[in-house]
């Protein structure tokens, strides 16, 4: 096996990144201690890996697989296209070995006590500013911001980091600069050339997809050019995975690290693959993976966990107020809360209020919680996260929540 130096170094840091785990898992409460037998071969324990589509930023998973490293690691891989609100719900009951996406949703399980391990990385960086074209500000200081409307969605990692270095630079979040979810980038666009929005923060080559098809629209920088390097997707593993497959999660690793040298060494051929893979033009796969002489890619895929940039993530994610800490501050004023929807994230967010002391009532317009999770229950591997309304249904009557079901929530009504 044939490795660069560069990438030899990343094989010794995957037993780094136990102690990765043990952190995170310990800012939920719940540290454990980690796994030292790195150096021992697996014993080719079957590890199910979700995908999400044909996303083209896991290249070195995909090239590991085409290529026969995991087979000639002794690893045996499935991989299986998830979404990935429900990869970390299926690895929540250990009913999913892996995911490549997704340290937002992976801390804010952490934070529940739920031992989701990050174990490797995916992407560093990855984010970047859409504007119009006529948008003239440099972008390299937190006081460059101040003034400006973003939008952002919600899964981005680049705005979480963002939040966090400009409120720590002084900045008032909802005054000095605003921030606003919005669903979809087409939502974005049509506030970018209304005025409604200065910037929108965007995944890596959406701004080149734009700068090339529309004649208004330009990248007009990154956030890590101002809040330096953060991470982005990363390699996340279940609580069993962790703990009885450790060795073949090695051995997924070294794969994984052989298909990032390809990566690196091999750019033509990469090219060619990544286009069959994803049926994506050549032009995009090489400006998303590699940059071009006028695109600048964000993406960095090195497999690297990076340790203490995760714990700073999840601290940045606290101190936003994007997730709670254990300790959850009551309202300033009790107010009457409305909830509509009967979904996990209704569920969760009608507890949270009750906790901070609100009187909240959830409507379910149908006779069931669950939301979209009840038309999916009948799939093997997400009948568990299915049964996770029950859970997050008692956690939120226990907290004071009025639940009504069969309760479409009308505007006379509310």
């Amino acid at each position: 096996m044939k490795i660069s130096k560069k990438i030899g170094v990343l094989v010794a840091a995957l037993a780094m990144s136990a102690l990765l785990t043990v952190s995170l898992v310990g800012c939920g409460g719940s540290g454990q201690g980690s796994n030292n037998d790195f150096m021992e071969k697996g014993d080719g324990e079957h590890l199910v890996c979700a995908v999400t589509g044909k996303l083209i930023k896991i290249a070195p998973a995909i090239l590991a697989d085409q290529l026969g490293y995991f087979e000639e690691e002794g690893c045996d891989v499935e991989f299986q296209t998830v979404a990935l609100a429900d990869a970390m719900a299926s690895m929540s009951v250990n009913k999913l070995d892996i995911d490549l996406f997704g340290i937002v949703p992976a801390c804010s399980y952490v934070l529940q006590g739920i031992p989701i391990y990050v174990f490797g990385g995916t992407i560093l960086d990855g984010s970047e500013f859409i504007s119009t074209t006529s948008f003239n500000r440099d972008l390299k200081t937190a006081e460059d911001f101040r003034g400006l409307k973003i939008a952002c969605q919600r899964e981005e990692s680049g705005q979480i980091y963002l939040k966090a270095y400009l409120q720590d630079n002084g900045l008032e979040l909802g005054k000095d600069v605003e921030f606003e979810y919005v669903d979809n980038p087409t939502t974005a666009l049509e506030g970018l050339r209304s005025g409604q929005c200065d910037l929108f923060i965007a995944n890596n080559a959406m701004g080149y997809t734009y700068s090339t098809s529309m004649d208004d629209i330009k990248v007009a920088g990154a956030p890590a050019d101002v809040t330096g390097d953060y991470p982005c997707c990363r390699q996340n593993c279940s609580d069993d995975a962790y703990h009885n497959k450790f060795q073949s999660l090695v051995d997924f690793e070294v794969a994984l690290i052989r298909g990032y040298d390809y990566y690196l060494n091999n750019k033509e051929d990469v090219i060619k693959r990544m286009v069959d893979y994803s049926a994506q033009t050549p032009e995009y796969v090489e400006a998303a993976l590699y940059g071009t002489d006028s695109y600048r890619n964000m993406m960095d895929l090195s497999p690297d966990p990076h340790t203490n940039e995760i714990v700073d993530y999840y601290k940045a994610m606290l101190s936003i107020g994007e997730i709670e800490g254990d300790e959850i501050q009551p309202a300033p004023v009790k107010k009457k809360v409305v909830v509509v929807g009967g979904g996990p994230g209704g569920l969760m967010a009608a507890k949270t209020a009750a906790k901070r002391g609100h009187q909240v009532i959830l409507m379910e317009k149908e006779s069931e919680l669950g939301g979209i999770l009840k038309s999916e229950s009948a799939i093997p591997f997400k009948y568990e996260m299915y049964q996770l309304t029950g859970t997050y249904a008692q956690d939120a009557i226990k907290s004071g929540v009025e639940i009504r079901l069969n309760c479409e929530a009308t505007k006379e009504l509310v």
